[in-house]
């Protein structure tokens, strides 16, 4: 029995060895070592000959079976190919006794990758950054700073847009998937993020804990992560060989490098077995848009000072929102590139948490976990100052809410989504503060209203128009204020072909904001402000041209 376990803790020590040591050189080996553990064998004209009529048989048998379980899977449903290529190894050839690595919870690795994923970027700013101030460096930890932090507790730091909305939700989407790709569910994986994010502000900066921070990398990284996870599942093609299996692994590994991680340590990347069922979901759309934005930068209400941009849009939807079962079953994401600064401009996401359907495929009721980055900010410069014009708006929110579908027509059905916004952190321009660290917003708690309609024929929306309003009060400093924010987006199209169509797009953001008088020392400047209430209304138009990349 001693030895026993004694071998199960050389075991899991090995396990957590080979982590460590081999993330540094993952990145380098991947192609090589798919490609040496994929090599083609060179079959013999008899031997192929074998192969490919036992093949042919095995699927025709399982094809005209009525009551095989086998039929059911995703790989012999009609039309499979179709949508995802043609099948490189006979069924009869997987390694049926090979066990997924996802399969079975490993902890200790996880734990291990956490810990990698801690030390990271810990030791790049500790031992490779140059500061010019050395008082400046925050990895200069210790048991003293260790101990404040755990005394003093969370605090809301001054992290910019940037920082806040994208760098810490993906640093937390690779905690999640140190517990996803580790054989754990989406609500366990969550506490993977949320785990990782405060052992990173208790011990890994000088600083205090951030409880913005801590939401933006836990909520906003189980978001972010569950999406990359999915998308890595899809691109992974398990039954691949050669060629195909490289760029497979890559691409895979490119979305999801914790996923290409645990799938190089575990030996997956040599094997051929199935790929599960929920990795090609029944229903999949990728669209892509280009045209021309214009903005009034000013909100002023003149109208006079717009600025006009090239604008480039990627849409996925994942799943069907009337056939969800689990955490992500449906999930959307949107992602845009500007010509003009700032061209990182848009990335947005929606993602069934749990729901229950009211009527069956009329209303469902369901909560949606949320994510929203919207920059906006248009930089002037001149010799002596910055001047920050045009909106921003960011979000980590639930999303509860009640879905309807009404036929109105052979193939035409009207949609609508009615809900409450409930806004963990959010983030909403400043107008009269600029951080020493490029800050220009105030973040905090809020609650809102959505309403979203449209009318629906088969992938196209010819109609939509929805409604975003929202109460946010701010926690960071300057705080004392709070903003009431409004959107109002009226989108229309028209398609020319069944796959390509026409557009243009309409919208008003409109800001009131209430700013209380403040005084006080922030990062060790004074600062001064009157009490006094601020109105901004900034309209936007599109004009565009939409084609379905990918239909499913």
């Amino acid at each position: 029995m001693v030895i026993q376990r004694k071998q199960h803790w050389m075991k899991l020590f090995y396990y957590f060895k080979l982590s460590f040591q081999s993330l540094p050189l993952i990145f380098f080996l991947l192609p090589f070592n798919i490609i040496a553990q994929n090599s083609e064998y060179i079959y013999s004209p008899n031997e192929q000959q074998e192969i490919h009529q036992s093949f042919y048989m095995a699927k025709y048998r399982l094809n005209n079976q009525v009551n095989s379980n086998q039929k059911n899977n995703l790989i012999f449903k009609n039309g499979y190919n179709n949508k995802w290529g043609s099948v490189n190894i006979p069924a009869g050839l997987l390694n049926d006794d090979f066990k997924p690595w996802e399969s079975e919870k490993h902890f200790l690795v996880g734990v291990g990758e956490i810990a990698i994923l801690e030390f990271i970027p810990w030791a790049l700013a500790k031992w490779i950054r140059h500061w010019e101030d050395p008082t400046d460096n925050w990895a200069n930890v210790s048991s003293k700073t260790w101990w404040s932090n755990l005394q003093n507790g969370f605090e809301y730091d001054g992290d910019n847009f940037l920082t806040n909305n994208f760098s810490h939700p993906y640093h937390g989407a690779l905690f999640f998937n140190a517990g996803r790709t580790n054989g754990y569910n989406f609500w366990e994986s969550s506490a993977f993020s949320l785990t990782g994010s405060a052992i990173w502000e208790f011990f890994g900066e000088t600083f205090r804990p951030s409880f913005n921070d801590w939401i933006y990398t836990g909520v906003g990284g189980a978001n972010l992560g569950e999406i990359l996870y999915r998308l890595s599942s899809m691109v992974t093609d398990n039954r691949a060989t050669g060629s195909e299996r490289v760029w497979s692994e890559i691409f895979g590994t490119l979305l999801n490098p914790v996923r290409g991680f645990n799938r190089a340590i575990s030996g997956e990347l040599g094997q051929n077995f199935d790929n599960p069922e929920w990795s090609k979901p029944k229903d999949f759309l990728i669209t892509f848009d280009g045209g021309s934005r214009s903005i009034d930068k000013d909100g002023d209400k003149h109208y006079v000072s717009k600025e006009v941009e090239g604008l480039f849009t990627l849409n996925l939807a994942y799943g069907n929102r009337f056939k969800v079962k689990q955490p992500f079953d449906f999930f959307g994401f949107e992602f845009a590139i500007a010509s003009n600064q700032p061209h990182f401009t848009t990335m947005n996401s929606t993602g069934f948490l749990f729901g229950w359907e009211v009527e069956k495929n009329k209303h469902r009721f369901d909560v949606s976990l949320d994510f929203n980055f919207n920059d906006l900010i248009k930089e002037e410069y001149s010799e002596t100052d910055t001047v920050y014009k045009g909106f921003l708006f960011g979000a980590t929110q639930l999303f509860p809410h009640l879905s309807s579908i009404f036929p109105i027509g052979e193939k035409t059905n009207l949609i609508t989504r009615v809900g409450i916004n409930g806004m963990m952190m959010a983030a909403t321009p400043n107008d009269y503060y600029v951080d020493v660290e490029g800050r220009t917003n105030d973040f905090g708690p809020g609650v809102g209203l959505r309403v979203y309609t449209a009318i629906q024929n088969g992938i196209w929306n010819y109609v939509s128009l929805m409604y975003y309003g929202a109460w946010l009060w701010t926690q960071s400093q300057p705080d004392n204020s709070k903003h009431h924010i409004h959107f109002l987006i009226l989108d229309a199209q028209y398609p020319i072909t069944k796959y390509f169509s026409i557009g243009f797009s309409t919208g008003i953001y409109w800001r009131a904001s209430y700013y209380d008088a403040y005084e006080d020392i922030i990062n060790g400047v004074e600062y001064r402000r009157e009490a006094s209430d601020v109105f901004k209304t900034h309209p936007v138009g599109r004009i565009f041209f939409r084609t379905a990349i990918l239909d499913l």
